[in-house]
């Protein structure tokens, strides 16, 4: 009988062993379902992590190209600060040597019409002294007398000396109008 008990003792135990057994089976199926989830979501991860480190580094790139842009918009902005700048100066000196320029063209202008007027009475006097002499070279061609002085000797010596006699007249031929002083 002691054999019986041991012997039942022993499928007690190799019993009690067998379902100790098949519980850590079913805890190492459920620790290694548990394990294929965790890997899955390890993988899952790990995709997301590599598609964040390329967004990132996308991102990363544009930074930069956006900042190198920044940087040349500022340079280029300082130029064209600098350019308006030099420009608005030049454009100052050019309106007041347009200014000075519109004060001289309307002087020449003024003298121009000064000129005009002397030349148009000179030319005047002129016409009507040339006009003069024709008539007289006429007169002196069909025989008649020019008026001359009298005393006409002594008006030709005072011509040629420079100087006139009083009551002597005046020499005859073109005189020039004198241009009216200022």
């Amino acid at each position: 009988m002691l054999e019986t008990i041991v012997v039942a003792v022993a499928f007690f135990g190799l019993g009690f062993t067998l379902l100790s057994l098949r519980r850590a089976q079913e805890k190492v199926g459920s620790l290694e379902s548990d394990l294929d989830a965790v890997e899955g979501h390890n993988r899952t991860l790990q995709e997301q992590r590599d598609t964040l480190k390329s967004t990132l580094a996308e991102t990363t790139t544009a930074h930069e190209v956006a900042k190198k842009r920044l940087e040349t918009s500022e340079t280029e902005r300082a130029a064209a600060v600098e350019n308006a700048t030099r420009l608005e100066k030049l454009r100052g000196e050019l309106e007041g040597e347009l200014s000075k320029a519109r004060r001289e063209q309307e002087s020449l202008e003024r003298r121009v019409v000064d000129f005009q007027g002397q030349w148009s009475h000179q030319l005047n006097t002129l016409e009507a002294e040339m006009s003069t002499v024709v008539r007289q070279l006429g007169e002196f061609r069909k025989g008649t007398q020019l008026p001359l002085a009298r005393g006409e000797g002594a008006s030709a010596a005072s011509q040629s000396s420079g100087t006139t006699e009083p009551g002597a007249s005046a020499p005859l031929g073109p005189r020039l109008a004198r241009s009216p002083s200022r």
